[in-house]
């Protein structure tokens, strides 16, 4: 299927750029992005993948520059210096950064459970969580 919507130029440049970073062809990383911000991989298809695979999706699927952007507003805000730009801004990068973990413990949850660990002990081993003593 084919669907075209006009978007700004800007937003294409943005697209294309990310695409080429990821080595992606923008059509493909238009429809990850999109199949992403609707769910992502069904939970039944989730515990088809491998190892390798689950890996690949538990990366953050969230941007050096959204996230150096995010800290940057945190900064702003806890100085209270933030304008209902940067809040709004904030706030819509606050969502994206927290779908993003959300979607990516299905992949956490199911290699934990192929390796056979516990979800705390898989989390300390990829580094998303400091280990507590």
């Amino acid at each position: 299927m084919s669907v075209t919507i006009p978007i700004p130029i800007a937003l294409e440049q943005r697209l294309r750029s990310d695409a080429a970073q990821k080595g992606m062809d923008m059509e493909d990383y238009i429809a990850q992005i999109l199949e992403f911000s609707i769910g992502g991989t069904p939970l039944h298809e989730i515990g088809q993948l491998n190892e390798e695979e689950l890996l690949e999706r538990i990366a953050l699927n969230v941007q050096q520059k959204e996230l150096d952007e995010y800290h940057s507003l945190m900064q702003l805000r806890e100085e209270e210096h933030l304008t209902e730009k940067q809040h709004e801004r904030l706030k819509w990068l606050t969502n994206r950064i927290e779908t993003a973990h959300a979607e990516r413990m299905k992949y956490v949850i199911t290699l934990a459970e192929k390796r056979g660990v516990s979800l705390e002990q898989t989390m300390v081993d990829l580094g998303l969580q400091k280990f507590a003593a």
